[in-house]
């Protein structure tokens, strides 16, 4: 593989190690640098074209979820970080780090203005932490991280997950939303809970959750459970696809291995979570063989 992935970590960021593994297991290859390692030396970007932004709870959110880590990073690396997502590269940000990018404003970043802040991400309706298993629409059909993903079933983590924004902001992102929550019943055939791409419902027929709870977790405007910048490139989500890559880690996994052996079927080993990181890692084998 082509593609070098670099992690960030430090001061609460916690889940850089399964997201790196999930790179990994797709045949990237990548390392976890500390924010300060990558203050101090920002040409490392240079030689990156996969940047992530992981879970966790920086700076103890006590200032707002993901905005003393995304004021360190605009201090001390914008210019690197705009340059960076302008190339042809792929940036993540999960659950925190969903919260970083989007304080950061690199989405969803309304004709190509990175560093304009449009949307917040704040406090759950519930007034509660929320550590759930959600169901997913998928959007953003130009983003090379969703190709050919129609649904996921992968878990929320947090308190401060609710996207607001201004109504003409939201009708102005509606291709750069990336995922809607959605009801469990719409998203029965996902993709990989089954092991066959084809029995997923196409998007245009589900419905979202309607801010219905638990289904929407946390009462984000317009059912947002994630969203772009307009090139695609840039995702920004709040579920954890590094915590439901495989089977075996889902929250029906019971039922669906008891399915499978009274069907006589054998359970694929990857779920839906991975489909982001092989779908990140074909970007760049495409690119690669058109370059050959």
């Amino acid at each position: 593989m082509s593609a070098k992935v670099l992690v960030l970590s430090g001061y609460g960021l916690n889940c850089e190690e399964e997201t790196l593994f999930a790179f990994e297991h797709v045949g990237l290859t990548g390392s976890i640098r500390h924010i300060n390692d990558l203050i101090y030396n920002p040409k490392e970007l240079d030689d990156t074209q996969i940047l992530v932004v992981p879970g966790g709870f920086s700076y103890g959110d006590d200032t707002g979820s993901g905005n003393a880590f995304a004021q360190k990073m605009r201090l001390s690396l914008w210019d690197h970080l705009k340059t960076f997502v302008e190339r042809d590269t792929l940036t993540l940000g999960i659950c925190n780090g969903c919260q970083i990018l989007t304080n950061l404003g690199l989405v969803p970043a309304p004709d190509k203005n990175y560093g304009q802040r449009s949307v917040a991400v704040t406090h759950n309706l519930t007034a509660r932490y929320q550590c759930r298993w959600v169901d997913l629409k998928v959007g953003a059909s130009n983003s090379p991280w969703l190709s050919n993903i129609n649904t996921m079933h992968i878990p929320v983590a947090h308190g401060e997950g609710r996207f607001m924004m201004e109504q003409e902001t939201l009708d102005a992102i509606q291709n750069q939303i990336a995922f809607q929550y959605c009801h469990p019943e719409q998203s029965e055939g996902s993709p990989d809970s089954r092991g066959d791409s084809s029995a997923s419902p196409q998007n245009d027929t589900i419905e979202p959750a309607n801010n219905e709870f638990p289904f929407n977790p946390n009462g984000s405007m317009n059912d947002i459970a994630g969203i772009t910048d307009q090139s695609g490139r840039v995702l920004a989500l709040m579920p954890h696809p590094e915590r439901g890559m495989f089977t075996w880690q889902r929250d029906d996994y019971d039922r669906l291995k008891d399915k499978a052996q009274r069907d006589g079927a054998t359970l694929p080993e990857e779920s839906d979570g991975m489909a982001l990181f092989k779908n990140a890692a074909e970007y760049f084998e495409v690119a690669k063989r058109k370059r050959a």
